[in-house]
């Protein structure tokens, strides 16, 4: 039997930061992932990183959502140099609009909160200020806030990158199904299709598949799919010089010179094939505040499932009546900006060190009163 002190299923940007924290302080590591690295969320991301908006910022995300911007920074100055994975990290300025009384109500939370960021600064325009860096702006955009020192990254790479850094560490990634969990005296033993493998710790990062580990742990665990869709499109002309968002959607450019526009929400299942009705709506959406997507061409269309908790927070703790075993899963469509803090929570439980006022909000002991499946 092969054995580690910590096993991590799942090969997405939760489990792979997870795995280089962990290798990175000394503990031998498994990764263990039926498909391929960033083969979920983490591979289709838009990889925005903004600190200052989603839902639960302001409130139980902030610290975690801070956190992992501020060490998104260092990991940029540090991992493509190591392992030789350009990622594309670099700041990406963020436009904010509003188009109406409500939006401005969001945008003086994220005013409010932005003092709180190093680096990270705001400044509000009238409607010509705003076209002035973006041309092509709806005329209804009449008011918006600057955010400057937010920033932007290719996600699947990142994700990739992370992978490289903890192998650099020591870390071993086995190509393996997960079948199931038993207990031992300390620790547990993950059964896989090809033999099992104990560890004195195991870290379940499955993302939205983490639910099916409620049959083996006998313990509700309520995260699931919600669908994502994103358009990569050519819209002609320069390129866009800042991210544009307005109420959940967006459009940016990337490393690929493409613009990105997105997004959706959609609670249907395992169902991760792009759809003509998704395509259609993003570009309704997205070309109320951003006309160019009504004209431009549409290079890719990909869809992917993100995980979710009832709540929208993540999950992040032991799972009670298990020693040794750990969930970090649910953070959303906040998994890339997430990861590096998730990541680094988790594998210091696993490591005896964890701070469990740190991640109350999240610990899986909130869903204790469901039946699991």
């Amino acid at each position: 039997m092969n054995s580690s002190d910590v096993v991590i299923v799942g090969g997405g940007a939760v489990g792979c930061a997870t795995a280089y924290y962990l290798s990175r302080a000394g503990a031998k590591v498994t990764v263990i992932e039926k498909n391929r690295i960033a083969f979920g969320a983490s591979g289709y991301a838009m990889g925005l990183l903004s600190p200052l908006y989603g839902m639960g910022i302001p409130g139980p995300l902030e610290g975690l959502s801070l956190n992992g911007f501020l060490m998104h920074r260092d990991l940029a100055a540090e991992l493509p140099d190591a392992t030789g994975v350009d990622y594309h990290a670099h700041p990406h300025d963020s436009i904010y609009l509003s188009l109406s009384a409500d939006d401005e109500a969001g945008l003086l939370d994220i005013a409010s909160y932005s003092g709180n960021v190093d680096g990270v600064s705001f400044q509000w325009l009238a409607g010509q200020q705003l076209r002035s860096i973006e041309p092509r702006l709806t005329p209804a955009a009449e008011r918006g806030m600057l955010v400057s020192g937010t920033w932007v990254l290719e996600a699947d790479k990142y994700t990739e990158a992370l992978a490289a850094g903890a192998e650099l560490h020591g870390a071993s990634f086995l190509d393996r199904a997960v079948t199931g969990l038993s207990r031992r005296s300390t620790g547990a033993v993950v059964q896989t299709d090809q033999g099992d493998v104990e560890a004195d710790a195991v870290i379940l990062a499955m993302g939205p598949w983490t639910g099916d580990a409620e049959k083996w742990l006998g313990v509700p665990i309520p995260v699931g799919p919600l669908k994502g869709q994103i358009l990569r499109m050519d819209i002609g002309g320069p390129p866009v010089t800042c991210s544009v968002h307005y109420a959940s959607n967006y459009a940016g450019r990337k490393a690929d010179g493409l613009t990105w526009i997105g997004t959706t929400e959609e609670r249907v299942g395992f169902d991760n094939e792009p759809t003509q009705e998704a395509r259609e709506h993003i570009i309704q959406e997205v070309g109320k505040f951003f006309p160019p997507a009504l004209t431009g061409k549409v290079v890719l269309q990909t869809a992917c499932l993100r995980p979710v908790a009832p709540d929208g927070l993540p999950v992040i703790g032991p799972v009670p009546g298990w020693e040794g075993v750990y969930l970090s899963t649910g953070a959303g469509r906040k998994g890339i900006i997430l990861s590096p803090s998730m990541g680094k929570l988790t594998a210091d439980m696993a490591l005896g060190r964890g701070d469990e006022m740190a991640i109350a909000a999240f610990s899986p002991v909130r869903f204790s009163s469901i039946a699991p499946c």
